[in-house]
């Protein structure tokens, strides 16, 4: 009995043969949950299968395939690929060849949205803690929008009729579009070299999501939320919000609301500064009532202070005066004594044996001086 026997390679290339002959080289849309999924290798492909409830089948997406696609697939995501069937003969193993992806039930781009939307959030760029305030008073703006469009009509409008002295620098860029993005992101680079520039307004009009796309972009969020100067972002409609809107740091339901916030109107610029006067007056008035009974307190307290130091020094110098009193020699003679000094050199004489017949003396009394001579002496023994 004749019989044909294949070795491996030949079955597999035989197998592929079938299959590519049944399916040819057509493209199918298949169904199914995605599992097992790997897409972190350098060369960019993924690698990754599809299930339903009875069995599963190897995909593969090449680089060159999946950069349209316009999300990262993950596992337990239910999608239809759109692939060729071929047999991967190395393996002995047929597969599909994913060139195009979406999810079930939602379109692609609604699940790029909210993927982009999820990442920057994660990154921190919608953070209310990062919004920074609009300045109190704007001397110059910036706009980013078409030249052409009602919107900067509208803001040019509303500028000047709140303050006519603040200067518009309109930034032309187109807001819809494939080109729209890279417009944007020039538009507002323009703008950062402005040093003396207040804040930034990005805005259009209303329209339909493939409109607003522009104000979606990744590149483009990124761009406002590098800004050196506030943003205020005006896209679309009241409705509408956009990742620009949640990058900017004051978002505005439209392009002459965004005017209103970025420039006061003079008259509430005067109310506002006749306010702050009444507050610093009251707040002065309040200051120095209160310095002068503080001034008062201290006045009290080093009045206090001196007449108790004075009071101190006044006893003190009583009771020196009344030591020095005591201790005064001449304050002796009061009381009748006094002191014998020689005539001759004023020295004061304590022993009478030193005394010399006739000698001259000087006693000094209590009041005034005597002079006498000695007639004779007498000496006490020593104690």
């Amino acid at each position: 009995m004749d019989r044909k026997i294949y070795s491996v390679s030949e079955l597999n290339s035989s197998i592929k043969e079938a299959i590519e002959l049944s399916f040819g080289a057509e493209t199918i849309w298949v169904a199914g949950e995605i599992s097992g999924f790997k897409g972190h290798y350098a060369s960019g492909h993924w690698y990754f299968s599809l299930k339903d409830e009875q069995s599963q089948i190897s995909a593969a997406s090449f680089r060159r395939d999946n950069q349209r696609i316009k999300f990262v697939p993950e596992n337990g995501m239910d999608v239809i690929c759109a692939a060729r069937v071929g047999v991967y003969e190395k393996n002995g193993i047929y597969q599909l060849y994913v060139s195009d992806m979406e999810p079930r039930g939602v379109g692609a781009d609604t699940l790029a949205l909210e993927k982009l939307k999820q990442k920057l959030q994660e990154e921190g760029l919608f953070d209310l803690s990062k919004k920074r305030p609009l300045p109190f008073l704007s001397r110059k703006i910036g706009v980013v929008t078409s030249p052409s469009g009602a919107a900067v009509r509208d803001v040019i409008k509303v500028v000047y009729r709140r303050s006519p002295n603040v200067e518009v620098i309109v930034s032309p860029a187109s807001v819809q579009g494939e080109n729209a993005p890279g417009e944007i992101v020039r538009a507002l680079h323009r703008l950062y070299g402005i040093e003396d520039l207040d804040l930034v307004i990005v805005t259009r009009g209303g329209g339909s999501k493939e409109d607003l796309k522009a104000f979606n972009d990744e590149q483009v969020a990124r761009e406002i939320a590098a800004s050196p100067f506030p943003v205020i972002s005006a896209v679309g409609h009241e409705v509408d919000v956009t990742i620009a809107d949640l990058v900017s740091d004051v978002r505005a339901a439209t392009p002459s609301m965004a005017a209103e916030l970025a420039i006061r109107e003079k008259r509430e610029v005067i109310e506002d500064l006749a306010q702050y006067r009444r507050r610093l007056n009251s707040s002065l008035t309040n200051r120095i009532d209160i310095f002068s009974m503080q001034l008062d307190g201290l006045t009290n307290s080093f009045r206090h202070h001196i007449t108790s130091r004075i009071e101190n020094l006044e006893r003190r110098i009583e009771n020196y005066s009344g030591k020095l009193t005591s201790l005064n020699p001449f304050g002796v003679l009061q009381r009748g004594y006094a002191i014998v000094s020689r005539e001759e050199n004023g020295e004061i004489v304590q022993d009478s044996s030193t005394l010399k017949q006739k000698e001259k003396l000087v006693l000094r009394l209590g009041k005034g001086k005597a002079l006498c001579s000695v007639d004779g002496t007498e000496n006490e023994p020593s104690a």
